[in-house]
């Protein structure tokens, strides 16, 4: 029998570093809006839900002919933990497998999502992380992490490459994230745990605050945008 799919994209109103960052505008269209045309582009979901916590999200997802879900608000705080977040959408929301999907990261490729996806059920994980591997000389308090300082100074090319997680997509089997949520109160790292190297750099470009928001959207309009006026959706 075909496996259930899934794909969550959350929205949240009340992001701190950049706020509305969902909402702001890209080509008179809302970074929600990219996100979710990419997902639906994919054409590999059986549906695809907006978890938010705003009429403004709900409106942009009946655009779209999405089903939206109104979450709880102590689930929309900056306090709110992802696993809490998760248990609470499957409970509500039967399937398979689900994937978080983060529009913040407007320009995932349809081949990184696809080979995301199919990774995570055909490879038998039952939680998926996308990273990318970054071949850089890293520090992690101050120490070396893949060089040395006893030496001549490496090229990036002979290092060993650090593995940084994107925070594009992350995937679950329902109900291994379910059980291990009832035992341990938490889950996100649940059972067999995989990571997908993403393809494309495109993917890799996330918007956690307004630099990002507007590099990303220099990309798509040109450089000259890049000092723009940020502008938002509204009714």
């Amino acid at each position: 029998m075909k496996n259930k799919i899934i794909c969550m994209i959350p929205a949240r109103i009340g992001s701190q570093r950049f706020k509305q960052k969902n909402l702001a505008l890209i080509e008179g269209k809302p970074v929600l809006a990219w996100g979710i045309e990419s997902a639906i582009n994919s054409e590999i979901f059986d549906q695809i839900v907006i978890n938010g916590d705003n009429i403004l999200f709900k409106k942009i997802a009946e655009n779209y002919n999405l089903q939206y879900y109104n979450r709880n608000s102590l689930l929309s705080s900056s306090d709110a933990k992802s696993d809490d977040v998760i248990y609470d959408f499957i409970n509500k929301f039967d399937c398979d497998y689900i994937v978080w999907f983060n529009a913040i990261a407007p320009l995932q490729t349809k081949k990184d999502i696809i080979n995301f996806t199919t990774t995570l059920i055909q490879e038998g994980f039952n939680s998926l992380f996308s990273v990318q591997s970054n071949y850089i000389q890293a520090l992690f308090e101050e120490s070396p992490i893949n060089f040395t300082t006893k030496d001549k100074f490496s090229k990036t090319q002979d290092l060993k490459p650090i593995k940084s997680f994107v925070p594009s997509m992350m995937g679950w089997e329902s109900k291994v994230f379910k059980k291990n949520y009832l035992k341990n109160k938490y889950s996100f790292f649940s059972g067999s745990v995989g990571y997908y190297e993403i393809q494309s750099r495109l993917t890799s470009l996330v918007i956690k605050n307004e630099d990002d928001f507007k590099l990303i959207r220099s990309v798509i309009e040109g450089f000259k945008s890049y000092n723009n006026k940020v502008e938002y959706y509204s009714e």
